[in-house]
């Protein structure tokens, strides 16, 4: 939907107006985006540190246990051990 979605919303420009409305309007919500990327990089690190980590543990022993406490809560473990 988001692509037809801005399709729908912007069509082709005519007017130094209607350009400047585009660029108002992503400028407008850019700061968000900046945002949402930096924190799921953040997040996108964390999870490949604790990757790194759980591929050095034997999957018995208590650290192996301490890297997966540290992963989401999934409905079961093989889930988690996908991340």
């Amino acid at each position: 939907c988001a692509l037809i979605c801005s399709i729908r919303k912007y069509i082709a420009i005519v007017s130094y107006e209607q350009r400047q409305s585009y660029k108002d309007d992503f400028n407008a919500e850019y700061d968000e985006y900046r945002n949402l990327h930096a924190r799921m990089e953040n997040v996108t690190r964390r999870f490949m540190k604790l990757d790194a980590q759980r591929k050095l543990l034997s999957p018995g022993s208590k650290e192996y246990q301490v890297v997966m406490s540290n992963l989401p809560k999934c409905p079961n473990l093989q889930d988690r051990q996908m991340l």
